[in-house]
């Protein structure tokens, strides 16, 4: 019983190697990080949301430090690391809080972290740290799906929105629309995080979002 437990374990290790090593090779990478931060006065929010950009961080210190083959103690690295973390905002793909908790007087999150490849490896590029030949021009497609639309004047609003947000979209290539859906395949100017959020708070969208390929995100919003 212990040999298939054991078994069981390396073969979920390498899974886990070469799962990460295809998105190393495609636009994004997944990572698990955790972040955490002090309770200061009783202020409990600002130290959750301090602990996650702390995850956000690490997640892209990780993804420096794979794509460079460099660890994180070399000197060289802490010098990518000063410039990297000034901008952090712009190498996050997108995140979930896959747990959260108090402890004592710490707040600590853990988060799925999807990483953005192609800004980081563009700025490590430019920074004279990656080669040209390591640069990958990659893309994100964005596959946005609608569902619950009561009439073709809510499916145009839905793509007036999209073509008003020029700071985040890039193009946008309208799908099908049939019996209260709509798709969208879109490109991206921003990032995945900041149009989710806009859909959410500008639209009224309940967002179901996952990543069926590497390259390739779905955001369900539901009406």
């Amino acid at each position: 019983m212990k040999k298939l437990i054991i078994l069981t374990t390396i073969l979920c290790m390498v899974f886990f190697e070469m799962f990460a090593h295809g998105q190393h090779e495609k636009g994004t990478l997944t990572l698990q990080t955790e972040g955490s931060a002090p309770i200061k006065r009783g202020d409990v929010a600002a130290a959750r949301e301090a602990a996650i950009k702390n995850a956000l961080k690490e997640a892209i210190l990780q993804a420096t430090s794979k794509l460079l083959e460099t660890p994180a103690q070399d000197e060289n690295f802490q010098l990518i690391k000063s410039v990297i973390l000034d901008e952090p905002d712009k190498y996050i793909f997108y995140y979930t809080i896959a747990h959260e908790s108090r402890q004592q007087q710490n707040f600590i999150v853990r988060a799925n972290v999807v990483v953005a490849l192609l800004a980081l490896k563009n700025d490590l590029r430019k920074m004279g740290f990656l080669h040209n030949q390591q640069f990958e021009e990659n893309e994100i497609k964005i596959f946005l799906i609608v569902k619950g639309l009561r009439s073709y004047s809510e499916y145009s609003q839905m793509k007036k929105f999209l073509q008003k947000s020029k700071d985040l979209v890039k193009n946008i290539y309208p799908g099908r629309f049939q019996w209260q859906e709509a798709s969208f395949e879109i490109e991206l100017s921003g990032n995945a995080q900041y149009l989710a959020d806009e859909l959410e708070q500008n639209v009224g969208c309940v967002l179901e979002i996952r990543q069926p390929e590497y390259d390739k995100v779905e955001m369900i919003c539901w009406k």
